[in-house]
């Protein structure tokens, strides 16, 4: 390739030298060599990108100019599997790719590598401009989409409203009351003989509830038959953003579509519940504001927020307020529904499973905060199991600050993309075994190393009486569904305790069954990872 290349160009050489030519034909020529001279500059890498020999043996065979652009975008539909293809393939843990737009990307693939990005050297790796740029329509400057001291802030004020006092007081009252309302739901589509959509009803579960109880917004999505506005327009902002990575043109070609106007419509119907929740605490009364927050005067995310200044005294604004909303509702909202919904998926292919779930039940009457932690073990591990398959984030890029080493010895350069994907790890066999892609909860329990290791681990029924180990914590690097390092998700807690809640609800009362005909559940491309397609079921109560 590069000697056709170089020969085209000394033959164009030539011809421009012969003769005398009209300007037209001289710039003809002067663009067709420098379009030959770019060809063999960037013979299969993304214009703009540093040639990198040290690299060759990790590479992707690219294109020129473009790089692997094109196959990025051909794939983008199933990008988290031909992630983990590539990988397999591969044969380790570290790759790299070139596409317009982005440069170079450095993808890891295992947890020594992770915690040197997401700890060791975590000042070295930011979000970046790129990411920023691309995710503001949507998220602003939120704590999702910001680095140094703004993320500082975000996190920091945020972190009063996670403590064990709270946790209490959400599982004895709203975890409780929402999880209620979603069973009535479930038993008048059962007494209807009606099929459901499981991931639709987790999603307006985890909307109204954190809606609620962080900005004591009162969406009651639950309630409603008809539509869900917010949610609708909330999926369809979240999946055309994440498009944009793979399309380094996105600014052009949704402005040749429909797309831009529809995304502009989108974010407008976020932003009108995003400022009524402000402006309705704006105006709220001190009488109001101590009904709102009972007899345990807690206070709100919202709250925190509104009370924060900075060293000159400066609130936050409406629309970085808004901001602070977008960000946290997507963590509020999305992360359990997604998580509940891939984890009954697996759970109705799994009879096995099904019935340690029940047999657990049957010996907690009620959901407290002492139940949850203590009682529920292997409730615990599915809802693990299947964040480690499923993760919400499912992944995430990195922009270099200066140049480093890898622990392996590979070199990055300032400017460098660093992206990891818990989906690839969750599914590595070097990192969690030879069954790694399967849905096995007992992985996570204390003595089972042996059976991982020989991958002869198996869903089994356990009587009513099996008492189960206690629950194995794998390193944040290995198990990076929650992020990891000083970024890793605040609402982990609240996040587990709400979904062992809803579990407890909903598995002591029905059972569901999968309505026959339905392809199987596959992610779609987006920021977080929603079910492609409804998730029909059957509701069966159980007696």
């Amino acid at each position: 390739m590069a000697s056709v290349i170089a020969s085209l160009f000394l033959l164009l050489k030539s011809r421009i030298q012969q003769g005398p030519k009209t300007r037209a034909q001289k710039a003809g020529w002067f663009a067709l060599l420098s379009f030959v001279l770019l060809l063999i500059r960037y013979p299969n890498r993304a214009i703009g990108t540093s040639d990198r020999p040290d690299l060759k043996e990790i590479a992707w065979k690219g294109m020129p100019l473009v790089g692997n652009t094109i196959t990025i975008f051909r794939t983008r539909n199933k990008f988290l599997s031909s992630i983990v293809e590539n990988f397999e393939k591969l044969d380790g843990d570290i790759m790299t790719t070139t596409l317009l737009g982005l440069g170079r990307i450095i993808a890891i693939n295992n947890p020594v590598l992770l915690e040197h990005i997401l700890k060791t050297n975590f000042e070295n790796y930011e979000k970046g401009y790129i990411l920023n740029s691309t995710l503001s329509q949507v998220l602003g400057n939120g704590i999702f989409n910001s680095d140094g001291a703004l993320w500082k802030m975000h996190r920091k004020t945020a972190s009063h409203v996670f403590s064990t006092k709270i946790y209490r007081a959400l599982i004895d009252g709203a975890f409780t009351t929402h999880s209620l309302q979603l069973c009535k739901v479930l038993d008048r589509a059962a007494k209807e003989g009606r099929p459901v959509d499981l991931q639709a009803l987790f999603l307006r579960l985890t909307l109204d509830a954190f809606a609620m109880l962080s900005f004591g917004l009162d969406i009651d999505s639950l309630g409603k038959d008809g539509k869900d506005v917010f949610g609708n327009a909330f999926d369809y902002a979240v999946v055309e953003t994440d498009e944009r990575f793979m399309n380094p043109l996105w600014r052009v070609t949704e402005h040749m579509s429909s797309k831009a106007s529809k995304m502009k419509q989108a974010v407008a119907v976020i932003d009108s519940y995003a400022y009524s929740a402000i402006q309705k605490r704006r105006h709220e009364t001190t009488d109001e504001a101590v009904l709102r927050q009972g007899s345990t005067g807690r206070e709100d995310l919202l709250d925190l927020f509104m009370k924060w200044r900075d060293d000159d005294g400066q609130a936050l604004n409406d629309i970085q307020l808004r901001d602070v909303f977008i960000n946290f509702i997507i963590a509020g909202r999305d992360t359990t529904a997604q998580a509940l919904s891939w984890m009954y998926y697996e759970v109705m292919k799994n009879p096995a499973v099904e019935r340690n779930i029940w047999a657990e039940l049957a010996h907690v009457s009620q959901p407290t905060y002492e139940t949850l932690t203590k009682d529920m073990r292997y409730s615990s591990a599915v809802f693990m199991e299947a964040l480690r398959l499923y993760p919400p984030v499912p992944r995430n890029l990195k922009t270099a600050v200066a140049d480093d080493v890898l622990p392996n010895g590979v070199r990055v350069q300032a400017g460098d993309r660093i992206m990891f994907s818990s989906y690839a790890i969750g599914r590595n066999r070097s990192v969690w075994g030879p069954q790694a892609p399967e849905f096995l909860p007992e992985r996570w329990f204390e003595g089972n190393a042996v059976e991982i290791e020989k991958g002869v681990l198996s869903n089994t029924v356990h009587g009513a009486e099996h008492v189960w180990p206690k629950v194995r914590k794998e390193s944040q690097f290995k198990f990076s569904s929650f992020n990891a390092g000083p970024r890793i998700c605040l609402g982990q807690t609240f996040a587990t305790l709400e979904a062992l809640t809803v579990i407890h609800m909903i598995s002591s009362r029905f059972q569901f069954r999968l309505v026959p005909g339905q392809e199987a559940p596959e992610p779609v491309p987006s920021l977080t990872l929603p079910m492609k397609n409804p998730l029909l079921v059957h509701v069966i109560p159980r007696k």
